[in-house]
């Protein structure tokens, strides 16, 4: 991996390096989403220091054994025999600890603990005793957020109680995205951040070229390694449960009322709660609220741009894509069906964008029906002053390839109005490409706030919502 990686993660590291300058005994807890980036933070974050690396590996306890003995071995700069068990291993990183301040770092815990299950008591042993009180960090990781998550949170784990520092490293924001790629220009970049997300991976290598090559060489290419990611993401989070991957797969193909996943998974309804609670858990699906009075229940979409485009648009013509076709023939037939997948997606970027500019209290969309046609407001928002006074923000967001005019915005109107949102609104409008001057001169006048692609970027300033 590059270096690169290590964009926009300024944060992290000075998060980790504080508790690094901290005396005695300090345990931290490091999830996130396989390919986050999580590894190249903490490969940084250990350089200079007297850093001890290990790394669990998907295998046997013996194959574990094996290669945790070959990482001591390569700290110590000499060949140490292979550790019969976890615990006379950890006996020999206790050893190293008590010489000076050291870092330890346990990488892909899960990976060990799903070979041995009693690693997480002979770790608990080790803090509780031999390294308690010492110069020493100790850091745990992993890519699976659930299995993290349950080791250390709950009650009756031996983790639990162990690691009151804790950290989720999440995806990157689109303005820090962009300096993978700072010659892109802004259609491109914001296209592609809404087909791959915050992902630093799926940012790499992507400079110079225009969304159509990109989809071609990383999703219709004979060699990508891309296609199957999005299910091995879901399998390696589940234990390899596809109930989980078949849920991801049914709101692809538009059953998203969660009375529907159960009948078509012939799952009864708690257990299909439980499974949409933990998908929406660890950010892989969300549950859309309807706002105001939406006469509309809730919905699930898929959240997770990548594995949204994977599923919406790859796996549901794969064999196309793999019939031998040229790729850009593929690319001009599903044309459309991505133009559409990108424009919802960049919904959701403009939603969450928003959260990151704003105290927003609660947000959702509003769906109804107009002359016996559904309709929908894209963005729906409570959101609060410094005063705690509190405004709807109704919104509407355009991906289209020319600035945005009069149209869009009196289409918003007209919904507002069937929704009843008359009373302390904020009218706004997203568009990638901007706007025409005439909305741009009557938003100046009566208060429309208009929000384009440079500032979605961070290229200039989130504009204020509250007057006065």
């Amino acid at each position: 991996m590059s270096d690169r990686e290590l964009i926009g993660r300024n944060s992290e590291l000075a998060y980790l390096e504080g508790l690094w300058n901290r005396k005695g005994l300090v345990t931290c807890c490091i999830w996130g989403r396989r390919r986050v980036g999580k590894t190249s933070i903490l490969r940084e974050f250990g350089k200079g220091k007297r850093t001890l690396y290990l790394h669990g590996i998907k295998g046997s306890y013996y194959e574990n054994l094996s290669s945790l003995s070959l990482d001591i071995s390569e700290f110590l700069g000499e060949d140490i025999p292979q550790s019969q068990d976890l615990s006379h291993l950890m006996k020999t990183i206790e050893e190293i600890c008590e010489q000076e301040h050291t870092l330890v770092i346990f990488d892909e815990l899960p990976y060990l603990l799903e070979s041995t299950p009693q690693a997480s008591s002979v770790i608990q042993k080790s803090l509780d005793k031999a390294l308690k009180g010492l110069d020493c960090m100790f850091v745990i990781c992993g890519s699976s957020v659930s299995v993290m998550r349950r080791e250390t949170e709950d009650a009756g784990k031996p983790l639990y109680g162990r690691f009151d520092n804790r950290k989720q490293i999440k995806p990157l924001s689109i303005e820090a995205c962009r300096e993978f790629h700072p010659n892109m220009d802004c259609e491109t970049s914001l296209r592609w951040y809404c087909t791959v997300g915050g992902i630093p991976y799926y940012h790499l290598n992507t400079d110079g070229k225009d969304y159509r090559q990109l989809i071609e060489e990383k999703f219709f290419d004979d060699d990508s390694s891309w296609r199957g990611d999005a299910a091995s993401i879901i399998l390696q989070e589940f234990d390899g449960n596809r109930d989980y991957t078949g849920a991801v797969k049914c709101i692809a193909d538009g059953t998203v009322r969660q009375s529907e996943i159960a009948d078509k998974l012939m799952m009864d309804r708690a257990a299909c709660k439980r499974l949409l609670d933990n998908l929406e858990f660890v950010g892989i699906v969300e549950r859309r609220t309807p706002m105001g009075n939406s006469p509309k229940k809730p919905v699930y979409s898929i959240k997770d741009p990548f594995i949204s485009f994977s599923y919406n648009i790859i796996s549901n013509n794969i064999r196309m894509i793999e019939n031998g076709s040229s790729k850009s023939a593929v690319y001009d037939f599903l044309k459309n069906d991505i133009n559409s997948q990108i424009g919802q997606l960049f919904e959701k970027l403009c939603g969450e964008w928003l959260d990151s500019k704003y105290t927003v209290i609660e947000r959702g969309q509003w769906w109804g029906r107009i002359d016996d046609t559904d309709v929908d407001i894209d963005v729906v928002a409570k959101i609060s002053d410094e005063h705690r006074l509190i405004r709807t923000l109704v919104g509407e967001c355009k991906l289209s390839r020319k600035p945005v005019g009069f149209t869009a915005y009196n289409t918003l109107i007209s919904r507002a109005k069937v929704a009843k949102f008359t009373e302390n609104v904020i009218f706004v409008l997203f568009s990638a490409l901007g706007f025409e001057q005439d909305l741009i001169d009557y938003s100046e006048e009566n208060g429309i706030i208009l929000i384009d692609g440079k500032t979605l970027y961070g290229d200039k300033a989130p504009p204020t919502l509250f007057n006065g």
